[in-house]
């Protein structure tokens, strides 16, 4: 796994920043040892450089330190392991203590190592404790700063390297739903449509080819929206009119539309062929005859859209639980989780609210 110090990106920083980091150990350094009052004078010019050099030495075995932990036991699995089992004692809490440990020790092994190898080899000088304790503690503060940086960058990365997951995969299953919903809203009706079309195809046969016309015409919509998430409820009032026309064929006419809808209204947003879908149910769900005829009226009601009509359901029906939305609710949820479609029922009158969506222009 890439953090901020192996990011390809980022590499720059493995250079730059021991020169700042360098100069504020030397500050520190040079505090210590004027409270002391144990500086040596020629501890002033060439030590600059030394404490840079020092602390990109450290940074680099560091990183290397890091890369092997990395490797060895990748952040980013056992997370997702202990996301999948719900481990409320959470097994990454050891890498944030064990990093910065394991760093400090590091640190000491790498500071004592090059100050001993600078005093003894530059300086010439073999007595050093006093130091060697300070130059270890200042660089040992620096390496559990440094490792805590890494690993808290570490963790937000993979953090969202698997909220990203889970949203692809969330938006995958969503759009999934919304494709069934489009594949899987006419089977039916092209069964019907075929039966009806034999029945028709000698006997009227003017009428028979303005049934295959309208049929023709929702299939080709459908195709042709087959990858469009969203469409002009314009549209999908002239799909509505084939369906009607398709349907009254097997009905005796005895189905009516009627859109109350102002004109602004039409450049709304709608799933395509909700209304239709929901026609179709409302038609294989009710009593229709010549005696008892079926009136849809579609309106505005505030800023959702309203299919009604008499509620007069078929013997075996019971009302509104035995209403299937949920493939059209799922399909909606790819948008939002909050517009879903309802039913209500009122004197007789079955109302489903629609939800639209407003398209803002950037």
């Amino acid at each position: 796994m890439k953090t901020f110090t192996l990011n390809n990106q980022q590499k720059w920083l493995r250079f730059l920043l021991p020169f700042p980091i360098g100069v504020v150990v030397y500050i520190l350094i040079l505090l210590v040892f004027d409270t002391l009052n144990q500086f040596s004078a020629n501890f002033f010019s060439q030590e600059v450089a030394v404490t840079i050099l020092l602390t990109f030495i450290l940074f680099e075995c560091l990183r290397v330190m890091f890369v092997i932990i990395d490797k060895r036991f990748p952040l980013l699995e056992k997370l997702q392991i202990e996301q999948q089992v719900s481990s409320k004692e959470s097994n990454h809490s050891m890498r944030v203590v064990l990093v910065p440990f394991v760093s400090l020790l590091l640190s000491i092994i790498v500071i004592s190592l090059l100050v001993s190898i600078y005093f003894r080899l530059v300086l010439i000088i073999s007595d050093f404790g006093t130091e060697l304790i300070v130059f270890n503690g200042v660089y040992g503060v620096v390496a559990i700063l440094y490792a805590v940086i890494h690993v808290s960058t570490s963790f937000l990365a993979v953090h969202k390297q698997i909220h990203y997951k889970q949203e692809k995969e969330l938006r995958k299953g969503m759009e999934t739903d919304l494709e069934k919903f489009k594949m899987q809203i006419n089977p039916k009706l092209l069964y019907d449509g075929l039966e009806n079309l034999i029945s028709i195809v000698h006997a009227q046969p003017r009428l028979a080819e303005q049934f295959v016309n309208h049929l023709s015409k929702i299939y080709r919509y459908n195709l042709d929206n087959r990858h469009v998430e969203l469409v002009d409820l314009q549209q999908e009032l002239i799909l509505s009119q084939s369906l009607l026309h398709i349907l009254n064929v097997k009905y005796n006419n005895t189905i009516t539309f009627e859109s109350k809808l102002p004109d602004e209204w039409l450049s709304r947003q709608i799933i395509p062929c909700t209304i239709s879908a929901l026609i179709q149910e409302l038609v294989n769900r009710s009593i229709v005859n010549e005696f008892q005829p079926l009136h849809i009226c579609l309106e505005n009601n505030g800023e959702q859209l309203v299919l009604s009509s008499r509620h007069n359901p078929k013997i075996g029906l019971n009302g509104n639980a035995e209403w299937n939305l949920s493939l059209i609710n799922k399909a909606y949820s790819f948008f939002s989780d909050s517009k879903q479609l309802e039913i209500t029922q009122d004197n007789q009158q079955l109302r489903i609210n629609i939800p639209l969506f407003e398209i803002e222009e950037e």
